[in-house]
């Protein structure tokens, strides 16, 4: 079974801590130095299905504000600690933005505050999970245990537990193998597995999975049937006879010189589902065959004794057997 990853979600601070440097008179206005403290949040990843991992961590942030009489700053820091000078006292719009080592936004938050002499520490809250990006999931299975008629039943849910729909494709069954691609919105999401064959669940999974804004969380997932029977009944039929027997009888029973003779072959160890009809009966004469699918032989044999063999078969193996009279005419 493929790796399943369990991440933290993702989830930092970012403080604000304000203070005054002093108060100077400037233009009128009042200014003061804006200090920023950023956490970059921390990751441990055990089998889910995610990103690479490299692009799943905060590297850097995008910081931008807009304060009264129009004042902004614009900043990019990839340290903890940013000091921002002569910031006007005054309300604040503050938006943050955390990126991976590809520049890619992962995560957005605002706040509104005021910067004053007793408003001198915010909190800012990275909570808001940016972009889309795509699942691609390859679910495989092991053909010698299922049946043709294998299907996979495919759930996805958000983190909220509402269902995300997800549709299931063509399943190569002579491979064993489906994928399973959606795009999806930044977030975190429960994919849920079931395997069936002939109607019965022969295995399931659940995987945590992750989206990050424009990458791909690719992975193979194999469904294991583990399962022992634990009762499995086959039903023996032996397909094989014992050698067929029998008995020959002659009429007359002392012929006479020049008389004909009626020798008849009578099976005397027939199961009771075969028939005499089913038998496959054939007559030899000093070796040489004289008569086919017939019961009986008619004759006049010449004077001597002479060696009547019956071959009786039937379709089943090891059913072949014989017998044998020796008749003596006279002179």
């Amino acid at each position: 079974m493929k790796k399943m990853v369990r991440l933290t979600l993702l989830s930092f601070a970012l403080v604000l801590c304000v203070f005054c440097s002093g108060c100077e008179e400037q233009s009128h206005m009042t200014t003061s130095t804006l200090r920023l403290a950023l956490t970059s949040p921390h990751y441990k990843t055990e089998r889910s299905l995610t990103p690479d991992q490299d692009l799943m961590g905060i590297t850097s942030y995008h910081i931008t504000g807009t304060g009264p009489k129009n004042q902004t700053f614009n900043l990019n820091s990839d340290q903890q600690l940013v000091s921002i000078g002569n910031l006007t006292i005054g309300a604040w719009d503050i938006v943050a933005e955390g990126l991976n080592s590809k520049n890619e936004v992962m995560v957005r938050g605002t706040l509104k505050t005021l910067l004053s002499k007793v408003t001198s520490s915010a909190t800012l809250q990275l909570d808001t999970l940016v972009g889309k990006g795509n699942l691609s999931a390859t679910i495989t299975w092991d053909t010698d245990q299922v049946h043709t008629d294998v299907s996979l039943e495919a759930n996805l849910n958000d983190q909220g537990g509402n269902v995300i729909p997800l549709t299931v494709g063509h399943l190569d069954t002579d491979a064993g193998s489906v994928v399973l691609s959606k795009e999806l919105d930044s977030g975190s999401y429960l994919l849920s597995l079931k395997l069936y064959s002939q109607s019965v669940l022969v295995s399931g999974a659940t995987i945590a999975v992750r989206i990050i804004n424009g990458e791909v969380s690719a992975d193979t997932i194999e469904m294991v049937i583990g399962d022992l029977s634990t009762e499995f009944h086959i039903s023996l039929v032996n397909d094989t006879m014992l050698p067929i027997e029998g008995s020959v009888t002659l009429e007359p029973s002392v012929p006479q010189s020049g008389e004909q003779v009626t020798l008849t072959y009578t099976p005397t160890n027939l199961p009771d589902d075969i028939d005499l009809e089913d038998l496959n009966i054939s007559w030899y004469c000093e070796g040489l065959l004289v008569q086919s699918d017939s019961t009986s032989y008619t004759s006049i044999p010449e004077a001597g004794t002479h060696r009547y063999d019956v071959i009786v078969n039937h379709e089943k193996l090891g059913s072949m057997g014989s017998s044998t009279l020796l008749l003596t005419m006279p002179l």
